[in-house]
């Protein structure tokens, strides 16, 4: 007799996998749409996605060893999520060198992804290189099915990843024009506004380099 498949959870959040669990094995299209409906009554939220990613990770744990570089994820966890905290956002998890946070509205993204650069151009001030952590942020807003304090899914959760960490540079933060519709955050006079296309998506955004973010409000 062939032995089924351990179930493998999403997220560890019991409700939310068994919902999961029970549209992925259901062959009927109105029953698994009663399922998302239910999806989506229960975890469905909107707001602010947050993505973080430390740049140049595999060239520099390449060169200086993957130990130097789990120690320098370390620290930057230590300063991100007090700040994140501060600014009214849940860190929801962090993998590896990104962190993902969510914010009910897009000024507190934004003023915590400066903060934190800020925080970071200081500290960098007082190491050499070898010690030094360089962030690149992307900020999205939108629907999201929110999972307790465990994790997102959406539309706006890919973009946040897409631009922290396909796009933005080193100290950079890009904001989505529709994150930025959302906000009161006065643009800098040195932003840029850009447009995208990857993996078959436009995206319009805004880049915020560390050189008008240092000196915002």
């Amino acid at each position: 007799m062939a032995l089924l498949s351990p179930t493998i959870p999403l997220t560890g959040h019991v409700e939310f996998d068994s919902l999961i669990e029970s549209m992925a094995i259901s062959g009927d299209d109105i029953e698994s749409e009663k399922i998302r409906s239910e999806i989506w009554s229960r975890f469905g939220t909107e707001g602010a996605v947050f993505i973080s990613d430390m740049a140049s990770f595999s060239s520099t744990s390449r060169k200086i060893g993957v130990c130097h570089f789990l120690k320098l994820i370390y620290r930057a966890r230590q300063l991100i999520s007090p700040i994140i905290a501060a600014n009214h956002g849940v860190m929801l998890k962090c993998d590896a060198d990104n962190c993902y946070a969510w914010f009910q509205n897009t000024d507190d993204a934004i003023r915590a992804s400066i903060e934190i650069n800020i925080a970071l151009l200081e500290a960098n001030s007082a190491t050499g290189m070898a010690e030094q952590i360089h962030l690149s942020v992307g900020i999205d807003h939108g629907k999201v099915l929110l999972v307790a304090d465990r994790d997102f899914f959406g539309d706006p959760v890919n973009t946040a990843s897409k631009l922290g960490e396909d796009l933005a540079g080193r100290a950079e933060v890009l904001v989505t024009d529709r994150a930025l519709a959302t906000s009161t955050y006065a643009l800098p006079e040195f932003a840029e506004r850009m447009v995208a296309r990857i993996s078959g998506i436009e995206i319009e955004y805004v880049r915020l380099p560390m050189t008008s973010v240092s000196t915002a409000s």
